[in-house]
């Protein structure tokens, strides 16, 4: 225990020392620091010691000098501290003499060696250098219990540990033997006298020997063996099953080996003890502790002089150090070499000579392929792979750059691109080192890639957006700058330069110092000065406005705006600046000013009342003529709840029109339409006087009303003259009718002319014929005929006539059309001969029968022929009127075409009144349309060619073609 404790030292030092420091924090007393120091005594070793003793050996003196010299009131601290002190050192003189036996040999078996083992029993002595050399060979710490030398001189049992005296990187249990219990030895050796002196010189070098016989039966083993392993010969030779154990059978020592191993141990030492060869195995070994253990065994047969084996002696060691090492070394190839795979980059190594040894996973799942899968032939391994993976643009440089570090040992550092196993190329950064030994020389070249080709796609996008945002920047229309924090002038944009023909050196005040405000106009300085050093002492951001000096020399009006750029703690790092020309701006800002004022003296001086209201209606400008007309300014006039349109409807419209005013003019503020009423407003002298008012919404880009503009018009002598006017028109209306009956009677006058002049002809016919001696009765017979005819045929006109203008229903039947134009044609064929014209009529085969009133149609054609006869009288040409009658697309078209004159007016023509003749009453022709259009037709009129008129009219087929 005091061993162990030894070992443990340091922390043990450490922990009291903590503990008695924190009493003394605690109390304010200084024996509580006792502990600490006897700690210090306990852990301090030679030289370390002495300088302790030394310490507080001078403390105690200094202290207790100056505690008899001592006339200020301290005397007593200085005699508690210097009694201190002194129990500190006789306590160091105590924990020295204590533990320095208990110690020794821990201690000197860590450095001094050997001469500690005097303290040892003399018959325990070799024991103690037996568990030294194992300890030695298997790395094992020892633990025995012997004799050691007391302070009094006497023997006491303590124990003894022995270290191998190196470290070990893996932690095994310590092997604890107890050489003091009785353990035997075999009663006859036999003929293993000699295997076991053997045995016995293994023991002195390994500290663990054995030796049995030919059979394999132990006749001797080290003691701290049997204690190691809790058995004695009679145990290791007692029978388990069986016979012999050359025979077969097991014996004792079964038990001490692990289940697993037993059956290829046992087998193999029976092989060796019938055929005399070297023994040697590996297996676990059960300790006294219950723990199994890795031993390694070997056995050597001993032979008398005719070569007959006559014993065994051997050695165990104990490997479990070894098979943790290997157990530790394996698990950390393992992990490294995970390591070396899931490291996020791509591992290779290199001989000295840059031949390629190692791809780590990583980068052969990369690549496609391993080292040895690149090699080419005529190329050395390394050209192989660069010509296998590296893109050609960079595989010389590459090369050459290897090539280099090869020679020189520098550090290998390039960006290059690889090719993946799919054929795509991506950047890598690739760099190596070379490994050293102890003289300098490479033995290895260790290298790493490094996938960075979204960062080189970033990098090249933020060359290209750096390239971009600078271009932007000298294209932009717009002068930028910066400045540092003092306002001197760090940058000026392409713009910049161009326009204002200077560079930064070029920005200097007259007094030299720098300043972007160098181009300013003399008179603008002082003003945009004050401005940026305002701006500057708070931190704000500034607008100044200035005529700048340019290339050409000439001044044009500038606006620069800057703002500061902060670090993290607020600290201004910058000035970014931006200068618009804004002259063009100015200048028609001027202009507009100047316009505003010419609008504003227009609108003053125009002869209308002009207003203008928010989007709600409420009045918010009036003209000089509106305020001069009401008597009274926007705010003067309040309505019921502070409304000024309500005050001011109430007070100037007329009591008669102010619900209607209200009411449309809420409508149109709620729909946005347009306003326009007419209505009386009161002037300010108290007279109602008509105005028409209009007001329309100005509205924004997206739709809203801005504002609603108005405009109110005096009409007071229009709505007089208006009503002059209407009344001259009723008079005028009494007197249009009474001319309209008259034409009225004329035309149907008009229109029954032509049969009466055809009855009273035949009448004066029939009277000659009835006057001829003898009379024709017969002649006179077809002339009355004739005369009854006609009669009937006046008056139907009169009928038809009174029933177009009364619009009642006609009577339609269906009659063939060219029966009604021959009928028209006997009707005026006496008053075509009277003037010498010819009638040239033509009419189709194919026309089929009409629906249609028989006298109207039949005036209309009447009227045309009568117009076309009336039209060449006076012409000394070729009278002839051609009539056409044919089909034309569901209908029949009819055609009266003359030589006369001409149409002067044919967009009059057929208006009432309308006529060209001296004696026209202008009915006939209206009445002619009226008569087409009602049976669904349409008459027009054309020029003919070579000269005169041509009328034409269609009628449908059916009356479904009418509709």
């Amino acid at each position: 225990m005091i061993a162990e404790l030894a070992r443990r030292r340091l922390a043990l030092a450490t922990a009291v020392s903590i503990a008695g420091i924190a009493v003394f924090w605690i109390t304010k007393m200084p024996p509580s620091l006792l502990v600490p120091v006897a700690a210090a005594f306990l852990y301090a070793r030679g030289r370390a010691a002495l300088i302790l003793y030394a310490t507080c050996a001078t403390a105690f003196t200094l202290l207790a000098f100056a505690a008899l010299v001592d006339t200020s009131g301290t005397r007593d601290l200085l005699l508690s501290w210097s009694l201190f002190f002194a129990l500190a050192l006789c306590i160091g003189a105590v924990v020295t003499a204590r533990v320095s036996g208990s110690f020794k040999v821990y201690d000197e078996n860590r450095g001094s060696g050997p001469p500690s083992l005097r303290d040892i029993h003399p018959d325990d002595r070799a024991a103690a250098e037996r568990a030294m050399a194992y300890a030695f060979w298997t790395g094992v710490p020892q633990i025995q219990s012997n004799r050691q030398r007391q302070l009094d001189g006497s023997y006491g049992v303590a124990e003894f540990r022995a270290e191998p005296g190196y470290d070990v990187s893996v932690d095994v249990n310590s092997l604890v033997s107890r050489p003091d219990e009785r353990w035997t030895n075999a009663d006859s050796v036999g003929e293993t006298a000699e295997a076991i002196a053997a045995a016995k010189i293994i023991e002195s070098l390994f500290g663990k020997a054995w030796a049995f016989d030919a059979g394999g039966k132990f006749t001797y083993v080290t003691p701290v063996a049997q204690t190691a392993i809790g058995m004695t010969l009679d145990d290791l030779n007692a029978p388990v099953r069986g016979g012999s154990f050359v025979d077969g059978g097991d014996v004792g020592w079964s038990r001490g080996v692990h289940p697993d191993d037993y059956e290829a141990a046992a087998a193999s030492l029976r092989h060796c003890l019938k055929t005399g060869e070297h023994w040697n195995v590996e297996y676990r070994m059960l300790r006294a502790n219950g723990q199994y253990v890795w031993h390694r065994i070997s056995a050597r047969p001993s032979r008398d002089s005719e070569g007959r084996i006559t014993g065994w002696y051997g050695t165990s060691i104990d490997i479990d150090v070894y098979k943790k090492t290997e157990a530790a070394l394996l698990e950390r190839e393992r992990d490294l070499a995970q390591l070396v795979d899931m490291v996020p980059g791509h591992l290779w190594r290199l001989t000295p000579n840059g031949e390629p040894t190692f791809f780590n996973k990583r980068m052969v799942d990369f690549l496609g392929l391993d080292v040895a899968g690149a090699d080419k032939p005529g190329m050395t391994r390394l050209e192989g792979v660069i010509a296998a993976i590296v893109h050609p643009d960079d595989a010389a440089e590459l090369g050459a750059s290897l090539n280099h570090c090869l020679v020189t040992g520098e550090k290998f550092s390039m960006r290059y691109r690889l090719r993946r196993a799919d054929g795509v190329y991506r950047w890598v950064e690739g760099r190596a080192e070379p490994m050293r030994d102890l003289n300098g020389s490479i033995l290895r070249w260790y290298g790493i890639c490094h996938d960075i080709d979204d960062q080189m796609q970033v990098e090249d996008a933020l060359r290209r957006s750096e390239a971009r945002l600078q271009q932007l920047v000298d294209a932009v229309p717009a002068m930028i700058w910066t400045t540092n924090h003092d306002g001197v002038p760090t940058y000026l944009n392409k713009r910049y330069v161009d326009v204002v023909g200077v560079t930064l050196d070029g920005l200097t005040e007259p007094d030299g110092a720098p300043s972007p405000l160098a181009v300013c106009h003399p008179r603008d300085r002082a003003e945009a000065s004050q401005i940026r050093a305002r701006a500057f002492e708070q931190g704000g951001p500034y607008v100044v406005r200035y005529r700048q000096l340019r290339r050409d020399g000439s001044y044009r009006w500038t606006e620069t705006r800057a703002e500061a750029l902060r670090d993290t703690s607020g600290a201004i790092l910058e000035w970014f600046g931006v200068a618009v020309d804004i002259h063009d701006m100015v200048v028609a800002q001027e202009a507009l000013q100047e316009t505003e004022r010419s609008l504003r003296q227009l609108v003053e001086t125009l002869p209308a009342l002009i207003f203008c209201a928010a989007p709600s209606g409420e009045p918010t400008y009036r003209s000089r003529q509106l305020r001069d007309f009401l008597g009274f300014n926007v705010d003067e006039k309040e309505g019921a709840g502070g409304s000024r349109l309500a005050g001011t409807l109430d007070a100037v419209i007329h009591p008669d029109d102010l619900a209607l005013v209200k009411t449309q003019y809420a409508h149109s503020l709620s729909t946005g339409d347009p306003y326009a009423l007419r209505h009386r407003l009161r002037r300010a002298d108290g007279e109602y006087r008509w105005v028409e008012t209009r007001a329309a919404p100005m509205r924004a880009t997206e739709g809203a009303i801005v504002q609603w503009n108005g405009i109110c018009l005096d009409i007071e002598d229009q709505v007089r003259a208006q009503e002059q006017l209407r009344t001259a028109q009723e008079r005028l209306a009494r007197a249009s009718q009474a001319a309209s009956l008259a034409e009225l009677s004329a035309s149907i006058a008009h229109e029954v002319n032509q049969p009466l002049a055809a009855v009273i002809f035949n009448s004066n016919a029939c009277q000659r014929w009835l006057k001829s001696d003898p009379p024709n009765i017969d002649r006179a017979q077809v002339v009355v005929e004739r005369i009854i005819r006609d009669a009937n045929s006046a008056a139907d006109v009169v009928s038809r006539v009174r029933a177009l203008f009364k619009q009642s229903a006609d009577s339609r039947t269906r009659v063939p059309f060219g029966n009604v134009l021959a009928e028209a044609r006997d009707l005026m064929v006496q008053e075509a001969s009277r003037h010498s014209v010819r009638l040239d009529i033509q009419v189709s085969n194919d026309i089929p029968e009409l629906e249609i009133d028989r006298v109207q149609v039949q005036q209309v054609l009447v009227n045309l022929i009568r117009n076309g006869v009336e039209a060449m009288a006076s012409s000394n040409d070729d009278k002839v009127l051609q009539i056409r009658v044919q089909p034309s697309d569901g209908a029949i078209q009819t055609e009266v075409r003359d030589r006369g004159p001409g149409i002067a007016s044919p967009q009059k023509i057929f208006e009432p009144f309308f006529t060209t003749k001296q004696s026209g009453m202008g009915m006939g022709l209206a009445i002619c349309r009226s008569i087409v259009e009602s049976h669904g037709g349409r008459l027009w009129v054309e020029k003919n060619e070579p000269r005169g008129a041509a009328f034409i009219f269609t009628l449908p087929l059916t009356l479904e073609d009418a509709r």
